[in-house]
């Protein structure tokens, strides 16, 4: 079980071990970026500040690029592992690039895909006019590069690059489009597809129920965290907090997680309960 009171120090010094292998090691290749991805279950492309999340970047065994907080390696990652469909790379996490295993994908997808095809979602209104042509476009001509996409979809969006970049981020957020590859030239170029051509056909065959869904990712992201308040659980999944609490309740009874008390913090947080993990 977690030592019942924590310092923040302690807490940090245990995260950073997640930003390697369980071997110890940090990752120099797609092989062991994929080895990573599979043990954390999703991780991130790059560090977000203010989220407690390991990352592609810092588990590299290379520096980062001066003044930026990703890799080479990592930044041709988002295109090579999704291409050779090693695992899904999509816009999620606070928005930002997000790595997931195949393991923990179908959770991803019940939770936060779509209900039905594009014009069931257009008709309850998850879907705009516009987000629903795009797909059509992704549909008939994809994998389409981001270029050749634009080229096609900009009419849609009165020339405006900046509505078509919010809504390829939406439609990914949603699990309509995906990333499936890319070129590696200059500052890179995404390939897009729809998620049910890009995803291998057992990942998608036989999702979760959502409850299910809810309990394996959350498990995994306090075990990902190692440690954080249900706030900012709430803020890295978009939950509503009854929801997220009713799963940890779950996870309580379950003996994965434990209540905590962290010095300086006024509130309980939740930590993953393992005897090696601080």
């Amino acid at each position: 079980m977690v030592d019942p009171i924590l310092t923040l120090a302690k807490i940090n010094k245990a995260r950073s071990k997640l930003n390697q292998l369980n071997s110890g090691v940090k990752i120099r290749n797609d092989e062991e970026a994929c080895r990573f991805i599979n043990e954390r279950g999703f991780v991130l492309l790059m560090p977000i500040e203010g989220i407690p999340l390991p990352s592609l970047s810092e588990a590299d065994e290379a520096k980062p690029w001066p003044g930026f907080a990703t890799t080479d390696r990592a930044w041709a990652w988002k295109e090579t592992l999704p291409g050779s469909k090693s695992c899904a790379y999509t816009k999620l996490i606070h928005g930002r690039g997000t790595f997931i295993s195949w393991r923990l994908y179908p959770s991803f997808l019940r939770i936060y895909g779509p209900e039905g095809d594009p014009d069931y979602e257009y008709e309850n209104g998850r879907m705009n006019l516009v987000e629903k042509d795009l797909v059509s476009i992704v549909a008939e001509y994809g994998p389409i590069d981001s270029r050749e996409l634009w080229l096609k979809a900009k009419n849609l969006f009165g020339g405006k690059r900046n509505r078509f970049t919010a809504a390829l981020e939406h439609l990914q957020s949603r699990f309509f489009l995906t990333v499936a590859g890319g070129s590696l030239e200059g500052w890179t170029l995404h390939t897009w597809d729809l998620v049910e051509r890009q995803v291998p056909p057992e990942v998608i065959g036989k999702l979760p129920i959502l409850d299910e869904a809810r309990v394996n990712l959350l498990r995994q992201t306090i075990r990902n965290c190692l440690a954080a308040p249900e706030r900012k659980l709430c803020s890295i999944l978009r939950w509503p907090p009854a929801d997220l609490h009713r799963c940890v309740e779950i996870l309580m009874n379950e003996g994965t997680v434990q209540e905590i008390q962290v010095a300086g913090e006024k509130i309980s947080w939740l930590g993953f309960c393992a005897s090696n993990t601080f």
